[in-house]
């Protein structure tokens, strides 16, 4: 029997070389614009992309993870027209929720806006920005790239808005462009990465699905004829906010606490520390399928795929908070310039906390495969709930650091809570599982 961990690997490295130069354009980008904007601008910047992320997020039913989840199965037997009614299910949630994510940041914008201190002008870029939500509506198509194996595509996807703004940024940087200019880079990077997976997905679905069709009734699917479809839906729409909206809010609202200066430090660590995200969400890309299959066919290698893949998530992270620890301070001033050299404290935190998270997502992965999601859902509400209270107290006690505090002591809580949920329930079968649930 093939070593399950080389396809694992194989898919994974198929996203990470992707990533490898991503990471670079991201850094130069984000470099040269936290240089060309200074603390208070490039805070504003980060600003305005996270309120857009936050709203989007609030609307965010990961239909990519629900398609795949009751998808494999249809997909592996051949069952093309019930794959086909999924899908079609699953899109118009996407187009839904992308339309009405966009009219909602724009309405809520001025109200926003003011209330965070932003003037009129800032205020219309806010808005401006916001309909960019309008390319959001991917996660159905992503799902179909899951599915039929085209990680290739996910590792081409992520150089596209690096690459954009890494040319966007240096050109603005150059002609001495104002905080308008890079808004809009932001806003075509982000929106040119969206349609290069819409697209793909579609000539996908022409070439593998459509031709196996076997009548028309996909075109009135629904989400209801999915027996907990809906219901996963709904816990994964919970576990996403809770992955996301937490960093969002306390992005956003930081410069009630610290001030504008702070907040662009919190800021620019918050985006740095983002570099440990991009790989725990691209393992719960390439897993999820692997673990939803071997654990249906009572496959030993789904012990070896969850346990293996967090430890080496964790490794990987721990390299670079012990880099920040020690070359953190020099790093940031050669970098970034001396005004955000009080940043790495926190960023060596905020990277701790983020190995956590990297490590934990093999085990998330492997607990939705078992059919724990609601079980993962209950630990994030209280790893969250736990983070926001601590953030507001050390925030206020002990300043930036406390932000960095608050979620590298948190974020330990679904790691070890998911590690003793697999433990327990790895060998129940499925209509057990679904009985306890």
């Amino acid at each position: 029997m093939a070593n399950p961990m080389r396809a694992v690997l194989s898919n994974f490295w198929i996203l990470i070389r992707g990533r490898g130069m991503a990471a670079v354009m991201a850094f130069g980008a984000t470099a040269l614009a936290a240089r060309a904007l200074g603390p208070v601008e490039f805070g504003l910047l980060i600003l305005i992309h996270t309120y857009a992320m936050l709203i989007r997020a609030l609307l965010d039913f990961q239909t990519g993870e629900a398609s795949v989840r009751f998808g494999v199965t249809m997909h592996d037997t051949g069952n093309t027209n019930a794959l086909a009614r999924l899908i079609k299910a699953c899109r118009l949630v996407d187009v839904k929720t992308s339309r009405i994510a966009t009219a909602l940041a724009v309405v809520i914008a001025p109200l926003a806006g003011f209330s965070i201190g932003l003037d009129t002008h800032h205020i219309v870029l806010l808005a401006s920005y916001c309909l960019v939500l309008l390319t959001t509506g991917t996660g159905t198509a992503a799902g179909i790239l899951r599915l039929h194996n085209r990680l290739d595509i996910f590792g081409k996807q992520m150089t596209i808005a690096p690459t954009i703004r890494f040319l966007g940024v240096l050109t603005a940087w150059y002609l001495g462009g104002s905080l308008q200019n890079f808004v809009l880079i932001w806003m075509l990077a982000y929106a040119a990465e969206n349609a290069y997976i819409f697209w793909h997905a579609k000539r996908e679905y022409k070439q593998h699905i459509q031709p196996a069709l076997l009548d028309n009734s996909a075109e009135k699917a629904s989400l209801d004829e999915f027996i907990g479809l809906r219901h996963f839906m709904w816990v994964a729409y919970w576990q996403s906010n809770l992955d996301v909206l937490p960093k969002h809010i306390t992005t956003v609202s930081v410069g009630y606490i610290l001030g504008q200066a702070e907040a662009g430090l919190l800021r620019l660590a918050r985006e740095l520390s983002s570099i440990l995200n991009m790989p725990a969400l691209m393992i719960r890309q390439v897993i999820l399928l692997d673990l939803t299959r071997n654990w249906h066919q009572g496959n030993d290698a789904f012990d070896l795929i969850a346990y293996r893949t967090a430890m080496l998530g964790g490794v990987l992270g721990l390299i670079f908070v012990v880099i920040s620890h020690f070359f953190g301070t020099q790093l940031l001033t050669l970098i970034f310039g001396p005004a955000y050299e009080d940043t790495a404290p926190v960023l060596t935190l905020l990277l701790l906390a983020a190995t956590f998270e990297l490590a934990a997502s093999p085990l998330r992965s492997a607990a939705y495969a078992i059919g724990l999601a609601k079980k993962v859902l209950h630990l994030y509400i209280a790893s969250t709930a736990l983070y926001l209270v601590l953030f507001a107290v050390l925030t206020h006690k002990v300043g930036l650091i406390g932000a960095g505090i608050a979620a590298c002591s948190t974020a330990i809580i679904p790691l070890i809570g998911m590690f003793r949920l697999i433990q327990k329930n790895k060998h129940k079968k499925p209509m057990q599982i679904s009985k306890d649930n």
